[in-house]
């Protein structure tokens, strides 16, 4: 019963002080920061569960991504030749377009997987 008088006086001493809020503070952060620690391994577990769930998706994406890969060239292909039958002046800037379009989603798709392995 005396050591829990001299903790209460003691504490009352710590709280009249300079030190003594940040202290205080100090405390209720440690306990916080300690339950936040202990929360994090289900946040660990969540993560890797998204992570095996996302890596099953990669061949799916990576045919749709061929799959819009090869509308946006058909598209192209139908542009550029109408824009040829009627002489406009900007087919080159088309069939770069439509290039860089399809190159940049094949290489897309071959980089995918890389991003989730």
């Amino acid at each position: 019963m005396n050591t829990y008088k001299n903790f209460l006086r003691g504490l009352v001493h710590v709280k009249n002080s300079r030190v003594g809020p940040l202290f205080i503070i100090a405390i209720i952060v440690l306990a916080f920061s300690q339950t936040a620690y202990a929360e994090g391994s289900v946040g660990a577990s969540a993560i890797d569960a998204a992570t095996n769930q996302l890596n099953g998706y990669d061949i799916a994406v990576k045919k749709l991504l061929y799959a819009i890969a090869a509308i946006i060239s058909l598209v192209g292909a139908f542009n550029v030749y109408f824009k040829m039958q009627n002489g406009d002046q900007d087919v080159k800037k088309t069939i770069m377009l439509t290039l860089g379009g399809c190159v940049a989603l094949v290489a897309l798709a071959q980089a995918l997987p890389k991003f989730f392995s």
